[in-house]
């Protein structure tokens, strides 16, 4: 089923682009409401702030290799946000979840709430600060049809604002254009892996290098080696290390320095099978022959 074309609108409340977005599909009853954590009580001021919401907050830590989010609802947004705002360190930005025409009961915001942090935790995407999700709330069939779509309406927003948090690294959908798969081989190393839209994602199951060369040890590549094997995107697997999913990184390089322990320009290590053999660089940079560079992210 091909996809829809859409029409989506962000107003800037401040005039400035990376400040507070407000985003809507022109058609649609629901608006997704990006917050800069530093703007947070201008936000609350704004008559937006006064609607139930489902809510999600996202961040980073050091000791997390993927971006993490925090899934919740609320009927009382600057209250909840406040508590946030004192209680978790992770998050940089918030994205409210509102009905314009403040539709959404609490039913409707507790089954999104339950159904937005099984799909995140289903795409693999993002890390998820939230415990288990519980049981299916009960809503009737009609609002459980209402309820798809503004959940549809919000992955939609969400992806525009930067957050894809239900879209896999890479789709596995039927209906989902192939990617081209490449792999890379070296000491220990035998890989697969895609380039997506935001970046280099290697493929689950893919074999990287157990140990890093001596000029990789005590810079990036320790420490991400370090992030991945704590959060367990790589585990040990005999005399090598094993990726458990789908993991995007943000470069091809430095997809291929993790894979083989060692500094790698990965335009030219990812390759296609053979008998083609080509490289990443040739088959989407420029197709020369001219000699690979040095390595660089």
């Amino acid at each position: 089923m091909p996809v829809e074309a859409k029409t989506i609108q962000i107003f800037l409340p401040d005039g400035q682009p990376r400040g507070i977005r407000i985003a809507d599909i022109t058609t649609r009853i629901v608006q997704a409401i990006a917050v800069p954590r530093t703007q947070l009580e201008f936000a609350l001021s704004r008559g937006e702030a006064s609607r139930i919401a489902l809510y999600f907050l996202f961040g980073q830590t050091d000791e997390q290799a993927r971006p993490m989010v925090y899934v919740g609802q609320t009927e009382d947004l600057p209250a909840r946000m406040r508590a946030h705002n004192a209680n978790k360190d992770f998050w940089q930005t918030a994205v409210w979840v509102l009905s314009k025409t403040e539709s959404f009961t609490q039913a409707h915001i507790k089954y999104l709430e339950w159904f937005s942090i099984g799909k995140t935790r289903e795409a693999g995407r993002y890390a998820l600060d939230n415990g288990n999700e519980g049981t299916e709330p009960f809503v009737t069939e009609p609002m459980k049809a209402d309820i798809m779509d503004a959940f549809e309406t919000a992955t939609t927003l969400l992806g525009t604002l930067g957050y894809p948090v239900f879209e896999p690294v890479v789709s596995r959908a039927p209906e989902s254009p192939a990617v081209d798969v490449y792999i890379c081989t070296g000491s220990g190393a035998d890989a697969r892996g895609a380039l997506v839209e935001d970046g280099f994602v290697v493929l689950k199951d893919s074999i990287a290098r157990a140990g890093l060369v001596p000029s990789a040890r005590d810079g990036y590549l320790e420490l991400k080696r370090d992030a991945l094997l704590k959060s367990g995107v790589l585990v040990p697997d005999g005399d090598h290390l094993r990726f458990t999913q789908d993991y995007l990184f943000d470069t091809p390089s430095g997809a291929a320095m993790v894979v083989m322990g060692r500094t790698a320009n990965g335009w030219y290590e990812w390759r296609k099978s053979a008998p083609d053999g080509r490289s990443l660089h040739e088959l989407k940079r420029a197709p020369t022959t001219q000699a690979a560079p040095s390595a660089t992210t």
